[in-house]
């Protein structure tokens, strides 16, 4: 981040009037969302990086990797083991100074070199490649914008940028809520209504055939079990009261939002003119 803010500055002729602006705007996203310890840790850990001339000795390069192995590294003996083995991999030490080792690291990936040369230091080998392993996702963003586009809608299009985030996040939380409410319920209570009947085929039982009421009982049961297996009732039906549940999901959010429409006095959520 700070190569690219140079960048940016050398691409404004080096004035600082010109290019101040651009710079607060990402110090801003920067510090409040993606300046995190994951990323000063595996920041550390790549030999691409470490090993560089450019390499950056701030501070919070080093609170951030510490940081991470205080609350990844529960047992304090694995602990003690990876700060020690530190000088191994900063100066080049046992397997990381053999010339594979050299040639490869700035090609290779990271969590491949870690397990290839990392050996002889199996905790700070385990723990580097947990934080270099982590991928990026925007999954969170992703389900975050689309409850934005449930609540910003051609008819409600002048809310303000606070009412805006304070809708989404009752939406959201709402979702969670109702989410934990199901994981916590013990009842189990199918409702079979809506589900059609497919055993208009089995016959009543006939005392002339020979065969006992009792087996052909037994028989039905056991094709009504697979028939429902098959079919999987258990993905098409759920309780009673899940199904009012996910009914007046969508009626609960609409009155929120009215409520906050109608009655929300706090200057933090009113309409701009």
């Amino acid at each position: 981040m700070d190569s690219a803010k140079e960048k940016i500055a050398e691409n404004f002729g080096n004035q600082y009037s010109t290019y101040s602006e651009i710079w607060k705007i990402i110090d801003e996203k920067w510090e409040h969302q993606l300046h995190r310890d994951l990323h000063a840790a595996a920041y550390y850990l790549n030999p691409r990086f470490k090993w560089e001339d450019d390499f950056s000795t701030h501070v919070e390069v080093k609170k951030g990797l510490y940081a991470c192995m205080e609350r990844l590294i529960s047992d304090s003996s694995d602990f003690n083991q990876a700060d020690a083995q530190m000088d191994e991999y900063r100066y080049k030490r046992g397997l990381f100074g053999m010339r594979a080792a050299q040639n490869s690291y700035k090609t290779r990936p990271p969590v491949e070199w870690w397990d290839q040369f990392g050996d002889h230091i199996p905790e700070l080998r385990a723990f580097a490649v947990k934080i270099l392993g982590l991928t990026c996702s925007s999954s969170a963003c992703e389900r975050n914008w689309s409850t934005f586009n449930q609540v910003h809608t051609k008819r409600r299009n002048r809310l303000s940028a606070i009412k805006l985030n304070s809708l989404v996040f009752i939406m959201f939380n709402k979702k969670l809520k109702f989410r934990k409410s199901r994981l916590q319920k013990k009842e189990d209570n199918l409702i079979f209504d809506n589900v059609s009947s497919d055993d208009e085929w089995i016959a009543e039982p006939n005392a002339d055939d020979g065969e006992s009421v009792d087996a052909r009982d037994e028989l039905a049961l056991v094709v009504d079990e697979m028939d429902n297996e098959f079919r999987g009732v258990d993905l098409t039906v759920g309780t009673k009261e899940d199904n009012e549940a996910r009914e007046n999901e969508g009626d609960d959010n609409e009155n929120d939002i009215t409520n906050l429409d109608t009655h929300e006095e706090d200057d933090r959520l009113s309409f701009e003119d």
